[in-house]
């Protein structure tokens, strides 16, 4: 018993030795050592230099090189402007054909942030060419991963890309004249989609994030696969940014709406890499805004393993390698896997946290300590080579070990650990050796770098706080030794005072070129550096040198104080003596508070609560509109302008461009109609324009528009003006078909009447695994395949033949059984390859295609019913995708490029050969596939053409007759033992 208590005392001490006061932990780090047994910092500066220099050479030779290439300009969404293309991994598939925001972005911004020069290295602006990524042809008006594609599928792929934007803008703000409007884009989109997903200020309504995804075309969430809660982050992120660029209240709003969503969850929400970002973001709004978000419980998340997929830090040591504080699955039972890229997107977001809340300077750089030794072991160097499974291309292409492998596993094949990724087994790549993952290598390279002392690294708060307080130069130490150290601190140019935020102290009044720092076994410093002929002054609760932050927490206090989160109004503009609604949501308070509310209009009191009803002046005048709130004492107000006018003036309403039929014909005439809301007292004048076709006249509420002789998607714009000089424009897509097409043959026909074989060829047979019969859509007993569960599969294997490029027709009978995933019906490759048709959980069909050009959904305009069969056709025309659903156009895009070729088999009822969670529970029927563009009316006609069985039993005589009915060619296919001498036919009237 005694000696228990001793080794108890003793433990305890221990652990009081290393405490730092003040200090917070992080429990998942509290859990890594101090100092890595192994700690081996490579010259991270050096190998994002290395990986510049490598990736970016367009005259790389030898086998999968180069790895990047330029298109031609204006390819995508800017005229002039030169695309890059930059393969995701060494020996993509698609080599030289890759364009991926999430690779190229942060290759840009990584090189930017180790001292290279994109805007200007050897003649390329490579800063300027990712505004392509700016999806503006398509209206998108975001940044996407793709140069053309849709929101929608991923959030973490719809949001990154923006995030890195606007960190691109932030170092080359002048790089294209065109970042500045798309910046504010960017935030208006993603205010948009927080108020559609319910965020509101007039009253106070935080929204519901919980979702897959975000459609910015359709305004609706995707509401199946595993959820991406953590994007809240993300959007916080670049609203919050967006505010300090512009003073806009309204992004703002939508940050406050976004974290509270984010801090108010009850279970880790952690997925990829966005919730480092929604916690910085935390951070500096706690101490920038005063806001009080739960930073300990953001941080634990950041680290604790969540339970959407496993996510979290590493912790421990995987055959004698120390792998702490890397970034991944981290399942703690032998099946870890950890990946690059979040470890250094994770470092360099949460790196200047420390300068907004100083109690987490330690715990956060001893991760970063651990982080920045561990992350080489994902390069082929680190490693033995039976450890990993792309070194032969590694160690002849790649000397420096500049590209990363994309992830290790803790247990591959019997070896620990074990560098590899996903791209090999999944079919991408011939390698698993990742650029999208090295591009990010310059993130961690800014943050970190070694001292005199090896176990101590200097950690830059500033260089990744994009748009932050970075006036004072800000470095970061942690000793993890048992023993005080002194680390030679390298002083910029000029004189400065050194104040250090953990123990409050001024270590110097003014010093030049070197300072000696003495750090104390076991705790950080974080020093700011500041001009030493500025005075320090504490104000509002906070320390000050000159007109700047130097503490935001002196003594460490650490209370929030009553804050207005918004004032808002129902209108603004207002008419004189109309009556409206003002808002007012008050932070930092508890449900039980007794809380005081005043308002005032231009100085006079009005009467109100947290909503207060107003009666506007009766003359037009600039208003100002006051909330005071109080409690216990302490106040706070915010103002609001309101425009008071003797009329409200608003621009014309068009809802619509109507024309007869669902799609016009090449060469025909039509009548279009602009569709107007009508206001009393409206007086309109209308402007039409075409991308192709003529017009009979360009003005009237009515025109006639003759279509160009050729198939194509064309654009009709109307521009209709008010009395008061006001515009809406509004365009539509109008499809534009040739009639005069002949009926194609198809190239895979399967009926399924008596099994899975090709009708129309001895080829491209099916085979079918666990599928059983069923009734088909005539209701004849088993000639359809019915699907139940995620292991029944119709496959064709692949071939060369069925990776036609030019375009693809398909068409089958389908019918919905349960809805909840996205259910696959056909796909070859899927969206990450080449197309998929499948049932998103809103019950609609989804066409998507992959080409040269990008990725494109297109959804039906209508639901399908549950257990009801219907006739879908989908078409890609090389200038459109196409759905119809029973014969009759259900929707259309434009949309160009060539087919992108697919590794995987074309698989009915499953995503592919291997994926079984977004299975088809239903049935299919009369599956067919062209090489080319079908016609309408042959669309038309596919309900109504079966194969009809014949035969006569006795003499072993079987025949399948098709298409029926049949316009010009009639197939007779003649199975069983006998064979037929003579084939007549006749006509229903007799005739021979």
């Amino acid at each position: 018993m005694n000696r228990q208590l001793l080794s108890l005392l003793l433990f305890i001490f221990s652990f009081q030795l290393f405490a730092q006061q003040g200090q917070l932990g992080i429990s998942r780090i509290d859990r890594m050592p101090d100092s890595p047994p192994s700690l081996s910092i490579r010259d991270w500066d050096a190998v994002a230099r290395n990986y510049d220099r490598l990736v970016f050479d367009l005259t790389k030779t030898g086998t999968h090189l180069p790895l990047s290439q330029t298109g031609p300009p204006g390819q995508f969404n800017y005229p002039g402007n030169t695309p890059l293309f930059l393969d995701s991994y060494v020996g993509s598939d698609n080599h030289l054909n890759q364009g991926e925001a999430i690779n190229i972005l942060p290759a840009i911004v990584g090189a930017s942030l180790v001292g290279i020069d994109k805007s200007n290295q050897n003649g390329m602006n490579w800063a300027a060419m990712g505004k392509d990524f700016f999806n503006l042809k398509n209206n998108q008006n975001v940044y996407l991963n793709n140069y053309s594609t849709s929101s929608g599928n991923d959030w973490w792929y719809d949001l990154m890309p923006n995030v890195y934007f606007y960190q691109l803008k932030e170092l080359y703000p002048d790089a294209a004249p065109e970042f500045e409007s798309q910046f504010t884009s960017v935030a208006d989109q993603w205010l948009k989609a927080v108020q559609q997903l319910g965020g509101s200020s007039s009253p106070w309504t935080v929204p519901n994030m919980n979702y897959r995804a975000f459609n910015l075309a359709t305004g609706q969430p995707k509401t199946d696969e595993v959820a991406e809660p953590e994007s809240a982050g993300s959007i916080a992120w670049l609203l919050y940014n967006a505010y300090l660029e512009t003073g806009n209240r309204q992004y703002m709003e939508g940050a406050q709406q976004s974290l509270e969503f984010l801090t108010n969850l009850t279970a880790n929400p952690s997925y990829e890499l966005q919730l480092p970002y929604g916690t910085l973001t935390a951070a500096r709004m706690n101490a920038v805004e005063g806001t009080s978000y739960p930073l300990d419980k953001l941080l634990n998340w950041c680290f604790d393993r969540g339970p959407l997929r496993g996510w979290g830090a590493i912790v421990g040591n995987w055959g004698g390698y120390e792998v702490s504080g890397l970034i991944g699955e981290a399942n703690d039972n032998g099946n870890d896997y950890a990946f690059v890229m979040n470890g250094f997107q994770q470092a360099a977001a949460l790196a200047p946290l420390a300068k907004y809340d100083k109690r987490y300077a330690r715990a956060l750089a001893k991760w970063l300590l651990n982080v920045a030794s561990a992350s080489r072991l994902f390069y082929h160097n680190a490693l033995p080579a039976e450890n990993q499974d792309s070194y032969a291309w590694a160690s002849a292409n790649d000397p420096e070990a500049s590209i990363p492998y994309e992830a290790i596993k803790q247990n591959w094949q019997g070896k620990s650990p074990f560098a590899t990724g996903d791209a090999i087994r999944g079919g991408w790549a011939a390698t698993n050796l990742s650029l999208y993952s090295g591009s990010s290598v310059g993130y961690l390279a800014a943050v970190v770098e070694t001292t005199n002392v090896p176990e101590i690294l200097q950690i830059d708060l500033n260089k990744t706080d994009f748009y932050g307080e970075n006036t004072f130069p800000s470095f970061l130490y942690f000793n993890p030794t048992a023993s005080s150290q002194q680390v030679t601190v390298n002083i910029p140019e000029g004189t400065f005072a050194i104040y250090d935020v953990v123990t409050e102290a001024t270590l110097s009044p003014g010093v030049s070129s070197t300072y000696p720092l003495s750090i104390p076994a076991g705790e950080a410093r974080l020093l700011r550096l500041y001009d030493s002929t500025l005075a320090t002054e504490s104000r509002d609760g906070k320390l000050y040198a000159g007109n700047d932050v130097l503490d935001y927490h002196p003594q460490y206090d650490f209370t929030a104080d009553i804050r207005i989160k918004a004032i808002s109004v129902s209108q603004n503009p207002v008419a004189t003596g109309s009556s409206f609604s003002a808002f007012v949501e008050p932070g930092n308070t508890n449900p039980e508070d007794q809380l005081q509310y005043e308002w005032f209009l231009n100085d006079v009191a009005i009467a109100g609560e947290k909503q207060a009803t107003i009666t506007a002046p009766a003359t037009p005048s600039e208003s100002i509109l006051k909330i005071r709130v109080s409690l216990n004492g302490k106040t706070a107000e915010d103002t609001l302008r309101l425009k008071v006018v003797e009329r409200i003036i608003q621009a014309p309403v068009v809802t619509d461009i109507e024309f007869a039929g669902d799609y016009l014909t090449a060469g025909s005439t039509n009548e279009l109609t602009a569709v107007v809301t009508p206001t009393p007292g409206e007086t309109l004048e209308y402007t039409w324009s075409a991308t192709s076709g003529t017009l009979s006249q360009t003005t009237g509420k009515t025109v006639s528009w003759q279509a160009p002789g050729t198939s194509q998607v064309d654009s009709i714009t109307v521009k209709v003006t008010n009395q008061d000089q006001l515009t809406t424009t509004f365009s539509k897509a109008v499809l534009v078909k040739d009639l005069t097409l002949a009926e194609q043959e198809p190239l895979i026909w399967y009926p399924f009447d008596t099994d899975s074989r090709n009708a129309t060829s001895d080829r491209f047979h099916a085979t079918v695994t666990g599928a059983a019969k069923t009734e088909d859509a005539r209701g004849s007993a088993e000639e359809a395949y019915r699907f139940t569960s995620g292991q029944q599969i119709i496959f064709t294997e692949n071939q060369p033949e069925l990776n036609f490029e030019e375009a693809i027709s398909l068409s089958c009978w389908v019918r919905v059984e349960q809805l909840g995933a996205e259910r696959y019906i056909i796909s070859h490759g899927s969206w990450q390859q080449r197309f998929k048709l499948s049932i998103i959980p809103e019950g609609k069909l989804r066409w998507t295609v992959k080409t040269s050009e990008g990725i494109v959904d297109l959804d039906a305009a209508e639901a399908l019913e549950l257990n009801r069969y219907y006739h879908v056709t989908a078409i890609y025309t090389g200038y459109s995708v196409e759905l119809y659903i029973d014969g009759k156009l259900s929707a259309f895009k434009a949309f160009t490029g060539n087919l992108l070729p697919s590794t995987h088999p074309l698989t009915i009822g499953r995503q592919d050969e291997v994926e079984t969670q977004y299975a088809l529970l239903g049935s299919v029927d009369e599956v067919k596939m062209w090489d080319k563009e079908i016609s309408v009316s042959q669309v038309e006609k596919l309900k109504d053409q079966w194969v009809v069985p014949v035969g006569i039993d006795g003499f072993k005589l079987h025949a399948r007759v098709y298409p029926n009915p049949a316009q010009e060619v009639l197939y007779i296919d003649f199975t069983g033992a006998s064979k037929p001498v003579q084939v007549s036919l006749f006509a229903v009237d007799g005739m021979k």
